[in-house]
């Protein structure tokens, strides 16, 4: 994925429009996550603004994970958003990558985005109710037949208390 920016650099201040389509496993090593076998498309602008490649753009790529609470599978469609700031200077700041002056090479930094924004957690609804913690069923199909006062045994001693509270 790489972008021929030597007519940016005759055109200060100009846009010039890109867009790819890739397979994940085109970026690398990639097999650790959801969206290994799913097709990464990137599009965005990029242009020269006197003294460097500025690059923006949008990453879409879609992965099948599994819920946080219920282990359910959930289709995540994910847009990360691109932007980054090439250039060919010797002694670059910190914020600028460094670039070969023909060509930018988009790929580390497109892996680079899509696993550092890879999600935390995923919930197949916002209200997901999870697994039961005693038989283990899927409580968003329906309550389960497990009694529901239980009570921890570490604190059993204050249900105790709480029950001669009430006798009194």
């Amino acid at each position: 994925m790489k972008l021929q920016v030597e007519e940016a650099l005759k055109e200060a201040g100009k846009s010039f429009p890109f867009s790819f389509e890739c397979p994940a496993a085109e970026l690398g090593d990639v097999d650790e996550f959801p969206w290994k076998d799913a097709t990464v498309a990137i599009d965005g602008t990029y242009g020269f603004d006197g003294n460097h490649i500025v690059v923006h753009g949008n990453i879409r790529v879609s992965g099948g994970y599994t819920c946080s609470r219920c282990l359910s599978p959930v289709l995540v469609d994910r847009n990360e958003t691109l932007s980054e700031v090439y250039g060919t200077e010797a002694g670059l700041p910190e914020d600028v990558l460094p670039y070969n002056g023909e060509y930018i090479d988009l790929t580390e930094t497109i892996r680079e985005t899509l696993i550092l924004s890879e999600p935390m957690r995923v919930l197949c609804r916002p209200d997901c109710k999870g697994l039961c913690p005693q038989c283990g069923a899927n409580l968003n199909d329906g309550p389960c037949s497990c009694p529901t006062d239980n009570i921890d045994p570490r604190l059993d001693v204050l249900a105790q208390l709480l029950r001669s509270k009430e006798e009194r």
